[in-house]
C-alpha cells in the first residue's frame, strides 16, 4: 500500500517528466525518468517481499493473571517471532481496550534478528468493571524511501473479567457515616413481641401470660393489673434494583454503573453488619439477574461475580422492571431502585415499599475549561441539569412515588440515609 507521501512523489516525478518532455530537457528527462524506475522497482519489490516477510512474523500475548480486580495492576508481555532468513523492523500497536491504564512500551519499533523471538512488556491497570475483549496487535514494516507499507491485524479475542475492588470498598467506609448508622446500636427495628428491653404497659386480660404482669404497677384501689409488653427486633429485607441500561455507561474519568455497584457494595456491607438481608436485581431490556436476599454475604458475592461478566446494554423502564421484580419476591421488602435513565409513569407503583433514586449522570463528567467563556457555560450546563433532574423529581413525586436524587459524590450517603430512616420505623420487616 502506497502512503500518501509516496502518491506525491510519484505525482512530482511524473509532472517533472511531462514537464522536461515539453521543455526539451535531456538530461532531465533521462534523471526523472531514472528515479521512476527506481521508486516504482522498490514499490514492486517491497510489496512481494514485505508479504512474505509479515506471513513469517508470529505475535503472541500474555497476561500474568486470571482474576482480574479494579485498580489492581498486571503485567501484559507481547512475542515477535521472526521465522525470516534476515531480520526485520516493524513498527507495531498494541490496540488494547481503552478501560485499561497503560504504563510502558504498548507500540513503537522492533527490530526482530533471524529466527528470533523479541518481547515487550507493559504494566496495564484496570479503570472499570465489567467483561471487555482485549483488543488486537497491529504491526506493519515500510520501505526503504518510507513510500510504501504493509500491515497485518493479530487478532486476540480473549476475554478479561473484571470484578470490583475490595480496596476501594473498604476505602470508602468512612468513620463518620459509620458512626452516624451504629449511635442507635446494632440494630433497632422494633416491634411490640418477645424481646429483653421493656416497651411500655398495658391493662392485664385473660389471655395475657402472668409471668409478664407488671407487679410494680398494681393498683390496689380498683385491683387492676398491667402486663409488660417487650420490644421485639425485627429484620428487614432490603433489595436494590439497578439500572443495567446502556443509559449507565455516561462518565468520562468515572463511569455511572462502575461507581454505582461499588456504593452499593459499601452500602450492602452495612446492612449485612445490621443482620438485614439483602438482594440485588440488575435489570435492562437485554439483563435479567436476580440475587436472592440473604444475610450471609453470599449475594454480595454473587453480584460480584455478574458484574464482572456483563456491560450495562438495552433500555430501562421502570414498569417493567417493577413487573418482574413482583414475579420474583412476594413479600413486601424495601426496594431501592437507582437508574439514570428517564421515567415515564404510566400506572401506579404497587407490591413494595420502593424508594427511587435518579442519578445525575452529568456529574461523572470532568470539564476542563480553557478560557472564562469556557467555564462560565459549564456552570451553566450544570445548572440546567439540576433544573431538569429536580423537575423530574417533582413530577415522580406527584405522581405518588417516593423519590431523590443523587450525584457521584453522595450515592452512599443518600442510601444509608434512606435505609437508616426505612429500618428506624421497620419498613420492609418480614
Amino acid at each position: 500500500m502506497i502512503k500518501k507521501s509516496g502518491y506525491l512523489i510519484l505525482s512530482i516525478i511524473s509532472y517533472g517528466i511531462l514537464e522536461s518532455i515539453l521543455l526539451g530537457y535531456k538530461y532531465y528527462i533521462i534523471f526523472m525518468i531514472l528515479l521512476f524506475f527506481i521508486i516504482s522497482f522498490d514499490v514492486i519489490i517491497f510489496n512481494i517481499a514485505g508479504s512474505k516477510a509479515l506471513k513469517k512474523i508470529n505475535i503472541y500475548r500474555e497476561i500474568d493473571e486470571k482474576e482480574f480486580k479494579k485498580n489492581r495492576g498486571f503485567k501484559i508481555r507481547i512475542y515477535f517471532r521472526n521465522d525470516n532468513k534476515y531480520g526485520v523492523s516493524l513498527s507495531f500497536f498494541d490496540e488494547v481496550i481503552d478501560t485499561l491504564n497503560i504504563l510502558g512500551e504498548s507500540k513503537g519499533v522492533i527490530t526482530i534478528p533471524a529466527n528470533k523471538t523479541v518481547s515487550r512488556e507493559y504494566d496495564a491497570v484496570p479503570k472499570y468493571i465489567g467483561k471487555y475483549v482485549l483488543g488486537n496487535i497491529n504491526v506493519s514494516i515500510s520501505d526503504l524511501f518510507r513510500i510504501s507499507y504493509m500491515e497485518k491485524t493479530y487478532y486476540d479475542e480473549r476475554e478479561i473479567k473484571i470484578s470490583p475492588s475490595l480496596n476501594e470498598i473498604n476505602a470508602n467506609r468512612s468513620e463518620m457515616l459509620s458512626n452516624f448508622i451504629y449511635t442507635y446500636g446494632v440494630h433497632y427495628s422494633k416491634k411490640v413481641g418477645q424481646g429483653y428491653n421493656l416497651y411500655g404497659v398495658r391493662p392485664y386480660t385473660e389471655t395475657d401470660d402472668p409471668r409478664y404482669i407488671a407487679w410494680n404497677r398494681y393498683n390496689e384501689s380498683n385491683n387492676s393489673l398491667f402486663i409488660k409488653q417487650m420490644e421485639e427486633e425485627r429484620e428487614i429485607t432490603v433489595i436494590f434494583l439497578i439500572d443495567y441500561s446502556s443509559s449507565m455507561n455516561y462518565g468520562s474519568s468515572d463511569k455511572v454503573y462502575d461507581k454505582l455497584i461499588t456504593n452499593v457494595i459499601n452500602a450492602s456491607y452495612y446492612i449485612l453488619k445490621n443482620h438485614d438481608n439483602i438482594g440485588f436485581y440488575l435489570y435492562s431490556s437485554e439483563i435479567d439477574y436476580f440475587m436472592k436476599p440473604d444475610k450471609n454475604g453470599e449475594s454480595v458475592k454473587s453480584l460480584e461475580k455478574i458484574v464482572a461478566n456483563i456491560l450495562p446494554s438495552g433500555y430501562f423502564r421502570l414498569h417493567d422492571a417493577i413487573d418482574s421484580l413482583n414475579k420474583k419476591i412476594r413479600k413486601k421488602f424495601l426496594v431501592f431502585i437507582i437508574t439514570a435513565s428517564d421515567i415515564t409513569i404510566n400506572k401506579p407503583v404497587k407490591g413494595f415499599n420502593s424508594t427511587l433514586f435518579l442519578i445525575n449522570a452529568e456529574s461523572f463528567y470532568s470539564y476542563m475549561p480553557k478560557n472564562d467563556f469556557d467555564e462560565v457555560m459549564i456552570k451553566s450546563f450544570r445548572i440546567k441539569e439540576i433544573r431538569n433532574i429536580n423537575s423530574r423529581v417533582k413530577y415522580l413525586r406527584n405522581s405518588g412515588i417516593k423519590c431523590n436524587y443523587m450525584n457521584s459524590n453522595n450515592m452512599l450517603s443518600k442510601i444509608m440515609l434512606e435505609y437508616n430512616y426505612n429500618r428506624s420505623i421497620s419498613i420492609g420487616a418480614s
